[in-house]
């Protein structure tokens, strides 16, 4: 039953609104496969941030009507993971067929479940359940209901526990059809890590779950035309085929319900930077929340994708939110403005072009490491590097006096070049290293700064920023190697509130982790292990 040490990712949504940080939602569906075919479904991770969604914590339930008898299939999720914008598949069979392909390889097979999954079947008897046998190599999970004025299916998706994204098929209407509200409450016991639930159905607001009708003609299953796009389902055809764990296309400026404006401007005080003035409205209170995101579209120009970075992530409650504004910390790349719909799914993915004057030496890339001697490597990349003249290496102890520590004189190669300079600072000190850059038309340029922290003998300790935290955690560490880490946050009951892996090079490494509701103001410990060794620190939260 209840687990009360959980080691999941626990980014948590409230009822009505989602979590910003990590959301699956439905992509493709095929629920009534034709002969020699299997049943699927797809998930696709509309978050980008650099961590896999861990499935064990989601919850996949499908309504059946047998007859007179009325229930749920209950499938927890196994053990497994989905990649940032990434795709997950579960099917009836390993390998399985669906149309116009066979023998597709699917992330699990439900009826050999992997570790941490469950599959099972609940019937309403009364004002409860009584659980009966699954069947045998299911294949009709996803159960077509007849008759009357019902819709095909419906399926809810659960997230620790929270419904996150819905789809009901074969209606036209944006209601949860009233059958449905009346089943009973539904105890959910989950395997694994995640809690236990009881499923509401009650209380499903109308606008947390998609709809699609259901054209005569089609048949076989549903997916997105766009992937992760609200709204732009699609029926399957002869014309319109299935693509399990690959795209249906991209989202970027395909219309939705919202109204979204934005535009970038200079910071005159800043030259590095530039500001994003955005603006989001819609005629009805129920496409709100919107989860707003920012990214420095520097992937594939013009499509959100992994290699995309999140800038800046908030939530707008109103249609009278008003003007938002971004610091971007470039001046140069274009932006993409996503916003996601209570239901999880992208209302619009807008690209933002950025026409800022092009500074005088193209900086692709600035970073550095600080190694366990003290040692601290600079790598910095330019583009059209036949117009650099040189580059001076300057250093501050306090941000604001920075004297010139080395002098890097320009190499003959044209187009991309890779620079590097290295040098060991002393035990205690802050030292901050920014890059002041010459082109050979005499302009001259600052890259951004960066900032590290000598390590002396014994500080192998966590560094919180900004105690207390408000809506994210940011602390650094030093790692003797270069190795992957388990990152945990724990409240003062021992609770596991979030936990998961990161790539942690040898030196100084920092660390952002998102915060959300169920971070209640209080003490927590972060800790740090690497399997032999265990760093912890406390912080509280505001």
């Amino acid at each position: 039953m209840k687990k009360f040490f959980t080691l999941c990712v626990s980014f948590v949504a409230a009822t009505f609104s989602i979590s910003s940080y990590a959301q699956v939602v439905f992509n493709e569906v095929y629920t009534d496969p034709g002969g020699g075919n299997h049943e699927f479904f797809e998930f696709y991770n509309t978050s980008s941030l650099p961590f896999p969604e861990n499935m064990d914590n989601y919850t996949l339930i499908s309504y059946y009507k047998e007859g007179s008898k009325t229930g749920f299939y209950v499938m927890d999720l196994p053990n497994q993971s989905i990649a940032p914008r990434g795709f997950y598949t579960g099917a009836s069979a390993n390998p399985f067929n669906v149309q116009g392909q066979s023998g597709v390889i699917p992330d699990f097979n439900w009826n050999a479940m992997p570790a941490g999954g469950a599959l099972t079947k609940w019937e309403r008897n009364g004002s409860g359940y009584v659980q009966v046998a699954v069947p045998a190599n299911l294949n009709d999970f996803f159960v077509t209901i007849t008759g009357g004025s019902v819709a095909k299916h419906h399926l809810f998706i659960y997230k620790n526990g929270n419904l996150i994204n819905g789809l009901i098929t074969g209606t036209n209407f944006a209601l949860v059809p009233s059958y449905i509200k009346a089943m009973p409450d539904l105890p959910v016991d989950m395997l694994g890590a995640s809690p236990d639930f009881t499923a509401v159905f009650s209380t499903i607001n109308d606008n947390q779950l998609e709809y699609v009708n259901s054209n005569a003609g089609n048949d076989n299953g549903y997916m997105r035309i766009n992937d992760g796009k609200c709204g732009v389902w699609g029926k399957s055809s002869n014309q319109t085929q299935h693509t399990p764990g690959k795209t249906n296309g991209s989202a970027t400026d395909v219309s939705g319900e919202l109204t979204i404006a934005g535009f970038i401007t200079e910071i005159p005080s800043d030259p590095e930077k530039s500001l994003l003035t955005y603006n989001i409205t819609s005629p009805t209170l129920s496409a709100f929340p919107v989860t707003a995101e920012v990214y420095q579209d520097i992937g594939i120009v013009g499509e959100l994708d992994a290699a995309d970075i999140l800038v800046d992530t908030r939530i707008l409650y109103s249609t009278t939110s008003g003007d938002q504004q971004v610091t971007l910390p470039f001046r140069n790349d274009p932006v993409l403005l996503v916003a996601i719909s209570p239901s999880g799914c992208f209302d619009q993915v807008l690209k933002i072009e950025n026409n800022l004057s092009t500074l005088p030496v193209h900086l692709i890339r600035f970073q550095g490491n600080l190694n366990k001697y003290n040692k601290v490597t600079l790598n910095w990349t330019v583009a059209d590097n036949e117009t650099v003249s040189h580059f001076e290496v300057e250093k501050s102890l306090n941000g604001r006096d920075f004297t010139t520590a080395a002098i890097v004189f320009a190499s003959e190669k044209t187009g991309i070049e890779d620079y590097q300079y290295a040098e060991t600072i002393n035990g205690n000190d802050k030292v901050m290293y920014r890059l002041k850059m010459f082109d050979k038309g005499h302009d001259i340029d600052y890259s951004k700064i960066l900032v590290f922290q000598a390590k002396t003998a014994g500080t192998n300790g966590i560094k919180i920023f900004s105690n207390p935290v408000s809506d994210k955690l940011t602390f650094s560490f030093v790692s003797d190697a270069a190795q992957t880490v388990q990152v945990k946050v724990y409240d003062v009951t021992g609770k596991v509130m979030l936990s998961q892996r990161a790539n942690s090079p040898e030196g100084n490494n920092i660390l952002s982790l998102p915060l959300n509701a169920a971070f209640v103001p209080g003490m927590y410990v972060v800790e740090i292990s690497n399997g032999t060794e265990r760093m912890t620190s406390k912080f509280i939260k505001q």
